[in-house]
């Protein structure tokens, strides 16, 4: 997901990275499961707004 590394904030990709640091300490595959579902869903909500965002200033721009 390039896209999504694009997309992100600073805030986003710090969080990320902790997520991921967090995996390494993980104890279960449940937690692993966890922190990766989190990671795919910061990305997504990453492109969903900046998809919202493109679209609003298209929007913005034909008014």
């Amino acid at each position: 997901m390039d896209q999504a590394t694009q997309c992100m904030t600073q805030e986003e990709t710090k969080i990320i990275d902790k997520l991921k640091m967090e995996m390494l300490n993980a104890v279960s595959l449940q937690d692993l499961r966890f922190y990766k579902k989190e990671i795919h869903r910061i990305k997504e909500q990453a492109v969903k707004r900046h998809g919202f965002f493109n679209k609003l200033q298209q929007t913005a721009q034909e008014l």
